[in-house]
């Protein structure tokens, strides 16, 4: 099967970008024995999307399925079988804020454009042969439209657990400091660093000690986890995400993960040891973090190994979407496939 994939701008050495889940998940497809074209959207900003259009026409017209990630991609690989008069059916992926929304300010007020762009990627979703989607919530969204819930997979091999004083010599950072994660742009109004800036002030009055939020922003790819590694926890505190990728890598890693019931974060920390779900408050996210720099056993690794979250599992289960949306016959311009698969809704340890 020939696949043309159209996404985001993939990581490169000079712009690592937050996109390297969709380039290790394009790399795991291929293994399976999948070819693989990608069109991904660099170029001028504003102009990137009309720049690749004869270069996404050119692969549409000999791929045998078109797989878009992200909503704007969506809209473009929708019109891509009509410039190139392909029967290609389409696969759309929506990510998290193409179907959630984007906050404008810490309180979640959601900016009026991606109000509309919610609304007209709802309309766009029963136009492709398959939808999948990274959680429950993003499916609630969609209904009636049926969709698969898949969570991006983790390359257990590169996210593992390695001591802690050699990835703090490698990044030169303080081998004697408590050293808590942030993963996001602290500019972003959608990560929440107001409220895990507020909990870590709450945690240094509990501990009598000062701890360090360390930002996972602008990494390199082969540094995030050695950044992992190196800090004793992962605080997670967005306001919306779909299935934040960080959490399943640091889980990977055997790092104890923090974080507010935001996306399928709850699920995805249900029942795993030295791993926590708190409300959206500075003061009990703050004993979470107490607990977990003075108790740090966690048993995260094996949960991911088994809920099948590594890459080569995942993919298959990308694949099976593959094959059922190339075999129903429904072009890009159909309904959706009526198969779905829905995550158990759970809950992880929580603090009264």
């Amino acid at each position: 099967m020939r696949v043309l994939m159209v996404c985001p701008e993939l990581p490169r050495a000079d712009s690592p970008g937050s996109m390297a889940p969709c380039a290790r998940q394009i790399e795991s497809l291929r293994a399976l024995g999948l070819q693989i074209d990608v069109v991904d959207m660099r170029g001028i900003p504003k102009l990137k999307y009309l720049q690749v259009i004869p270069r996404l026409r050119r692969l549409a017209g000999r791929a045998d399925l078109i797989h878009a990630h992200f909503g704007y991609c969506g809209w473009l690989a929708h019109l891509a079988p009509q410039w190139s008069r392909s029967s290609a059916p389409l696969v759309i992926s929506f990510m998290g804020d193409d179907l959630l929304g984007t906050p404008i300010n810490a309180a979640g007020d959601l900016e009026r454009f991606s109000r509309w762009m919610v609304r007209a990627n709802r309309r766009l979703a029963p136009k492709a042969a398959a939808v999948i989607v990274k959680s429950q919530e993003m499916a609630d969204v969609l209904a009636p439209t049926p969709c698969t819930v898949i969570p991006n997979g983790v390359d257990p091999q590169r996210f593992r657990p390695r001591p802690q004083a050699e990835a703090r010599r490698r990044l030169n950072l303080p081998v004697d400091q408590s050293l808590v994660l942030f993963p996001g742009d602290p500019d972003n109004p959608r990560k929440g660093h107001a409220l895990a800036t507020a909990t870590i002030n709450a945690a240094e009055k509990l501990r009598g000690q000062p701890i360090q939020l360390i930002p996972l922003w602008g990494v390199q790819p082969d540094l995030v986890p050695w950044y992992m590694n190196a800090c004793d926890a992962m605080l997670m505190t967005s306001l919306i995400e779909g299935s934040p990728n960080v959490v399943k890598e640091a889980m990977a890693c055997d790092t104890p993960v923090i974080g507010v019931p935001v996306g399928d974060v709850e699920t995805m920390l249900q029942d795993v040891p030295g791993c926590w779900v708190c409300p959206r408050d500075a003061d009990r996210l703050a004993h979470a973090v107490d607990r977990v720099l003075t108790r740090p056993h966690v048993a995260a690794r094996q949960a991911i190994l088994d809920r099948g979250l590594d890459l080569t599992s995942v993919a298959q289960q990308i694949l099976e979407v593959y094959n059922t949306a190339v075999s129903s016959g429904v072009r890009s311009s159909g309904v959706g496939v009526p198969f779905s698969h829905s995550n158990r809704r759970g809950r992880g340890p929580q603090l009264q």
